[in-house]
């Protein structure tokens, strides 16, 4: 949810999201859910850099 979160903070749609990060909107909406089973180092690192945050904010945070 961290990930949904700051994409709308940032004032980004799904689809402008998908197309900064080079990914599927199906990823991306997984991702949205918590399911980060296949989410790659990379996509994690650049999902990150869009939404100007950490991977560790977005995809560690303990408070999950």
């Amino acid at each position: 949810m961290e990930v949904k979160k700051a994409r709308i903070k940032k004032g980004l749609t799904q689809a402008q999201l998908c197309k900064i990060v080079k990914t599927s909107p199906k990823k991306l909406v997984a991702i949205e859910r918590g399911d980060y089973g296949n989410v790659t180092k990379s996509l994690m690192e650049r999902i990150s850099t869009a939404l100007d945050s950490t991977v560790k904010d977005l995809f560690f945070n303990e408070e999950n």
